[in-house]
């Protein structure tokens, strides 16, 4: 399909129109056809219009449980002309509450949110009604800009405050259309939706299907947490597009080779992989008992603020001898710059990105947009937005391979945490006077983790500072290890020495 000048909701009508009683989503044993599930969100975009007035270039929350009526709610929003902001259902009350408070939607949909007071609000079983009424009035309304915004996510901010991200149709779509040169994706292939919604790999899984006419398979939560029945549930419903971090891929990578007997195969064609540092010696065992063509490993480096996805490399044995996280080469439509310290071209340094993924910035926040957004470093293109990464990378033979973050902003388990935010939360911890966020273990074993001092001079009991953070931060800001310090260590500067930290707490359980 030629994604040019559509926005989301008419790329996916084109589909349905064309494929109108093929599967377009499943979870556990519900089930809907394109067509059902494109008339189920024009009645949910009537409901949002009624009942919350909602407009085009409106924001409009949504906090929901994986469910086939979670996708028909973005369908909705999105025939709307409203860009969606997605809550996961885990994070704190007081996370989703400052989201709520930044973004302002005009209404917040599904479950009850701490802070929507004062927001129109339409339940889950609200929507689930509207849904699946056939006889509930349909949604009409001019179309959509493809240069309005589609979603907002939110990030890890430095100030411990979460910064989102708008992302335009025309921003998605143009990741697809760099991905058509690159997979085959068609209507015979079945993805999972594994991530949270309101993680951007998620942007990936949910249009991957529903843009090529595929099948769409949610994970419920319960089944995410075991690795032998998202094995199962692979090896059942014939998943062939599987979208996972490093870390979740190499447990998983263990249940199906022992379910799957000697000289068996699996269903998949492609597993992609992205969110942090790819381990090539981990994927041996796999590749010498699948092989590296049916399914394919490919690395895909990425980030919220260019759409998902930015590099492509298809693994080779050759990839495999190393310990390089090799991410290959940008998608088409990119443009790469390796920016060293002096600010001059080089082979090893910062990444900086322009292209039609790229966002024009964050929301509501010139400042920190000014920061990271900006013109070519190299002077060599004019009037085109550059984003610098914060991430270093080191160009060799053609390839771009992944060093680390440049900055304070770390990746673990696929998730982007911002240590400022952590070093928030746990200093709003009543007693505790300063905390310094650190990561220990290695490149392939990165762990969280906070040392902090009191004011009075005695270390919290560690099952009520849990308790304390759980209130301000998702599960995966949690720090696995703490450690209570008479004094933080300083550096030369009256800085706080964040190595010396991270050096003590190496060994710290």
């Amino acid at each position: 399909m030629n994604f040019a000048d559509f926005t989301l909701v008419e790329a996916f009508d084109e589909m349905a129109a064309g494929r109108p009683d093929g599967t377009a989503v499943e979870f556990g044993g519900d089930r809907a056809s394109y067509a059902e599930l494109a008339a189920a969100s024009r009645r949910v975009a009537a409901l949002l219009k009624k009942r919350a007035g909602v407009r085009p270039g409106d924001l409009v929350a949504f906090c929901m449980e994986p469910s086939v009526e979670m996708v028909v709610t973005v369908l909705a929003i999105l025939r709307c002309g409203a860009a969606y902001v997605p809550l996961d259902v885990q994070n704190p009350p007081v996370r989703n509450r400052l989201i709520l408070d930044d973004s302002g939607p005009r209404a917040v949909v599904g479950d009850v949110v701490d802070g929507s007071a004062g927001v129109c609000s339409i339940t889950s079983d609200e929507v689930r009604q509207a849904a699946w009424d056939t006889g509930a009035e349909e949604w009409s309304g001019a179309r959509p800009d493809p240069g309005a915004y589609c979603y907002v996510i939110y990030t890890s901010g430095t100030t411990g405050r979460p910064k989102g991200v708008p992302i335009t149709h025309r921003n998605v779509l143009a990741l697809f259309a760099a991905a058509a040169e690159l997979f085959d994706f068609g209507a015979e292939d079945v993805w999972l939706l594994y991530h949270s919604i309101a993680f951007d790999f998620s942007v990936w899984e949910l249009w991957g299907p529903l843009l090529h006419g595929g099948r769409l398979v949610i994970v419920d939560r319960w089944t995410k947490l075991s690795p032998e029945a998202c094995a199962e549930l692979l090896l059942d419903r014939g998943v062939t597009v599987l979208n996972q971090t490093p870390t979740a891929f190499s447990v998983m990578a263990r249940v199906l080779m022992e379910k799957v007997p000697a000289g068996g195969g699996v269903p998949l064609r492609y597993v992609v992989f992205g969110g942090e540092r790819l381990s090539m010696p981990a994927l041996r065992t796999w590749a010498d008992r699948f092989g590296l063509d049916r399914p394919q490993l490919i690395n895909m480096y990425g980030l919220t603020e260019a759409t998902v996805h930015t590099t492509y490399h298809r693994l080779t044995g050759q990839d495999l001898l190393l310990d390089d996280s090799v991410i290959g080469r940008p998608l088409p439509g990119f443009t790469a710059r390796v920016v060293d310290e002096a600010g001059e071209s080089g082979e090893r340094g910062q990444l900086v990105v322009s292209g039609p993924q790229v966002a024009a910035g964050y929301l509501d926040r010139p400042e920190t947009t000014a920061e990271r957004f900006g013109p070519d470093p190299l002077g060599l293109v004019d009037g085109t937005l550059f984003y610098r990464t914060g991430d270093l990378v080191e160009t060799r033979n053609g390839q771009l391979v992944y060093l680390g973050r440049a900055d304070r902003q770390v990746k673990i388990r696929g998730h982007r945490i911002e240590l400022g935010e952590v070093e928030a939360a746990v200093a709003a911890v009543p007693d505790i006077t300063e905390a310094s966020a650190v990561v220990v273990g290695g490149a392939e074993n990165p762990i969280l983790a906070c040392g902090y001092t009191t004011r009075s001079g005695q270390q919290v009991e560690l099952r009520a500072l849990r308790a304390e953070l759980r209130k301000r931060v998702p599960q995966y800001m949690l720090p696995t290890r703490f450690r209570w310090f008479e004094q933080l260590p300083l550096t030369v500067n009256g800085k706080t020495d964040s190595q010396s930290v991270a050096k003590e707490m190496e060994f710290e359980k």
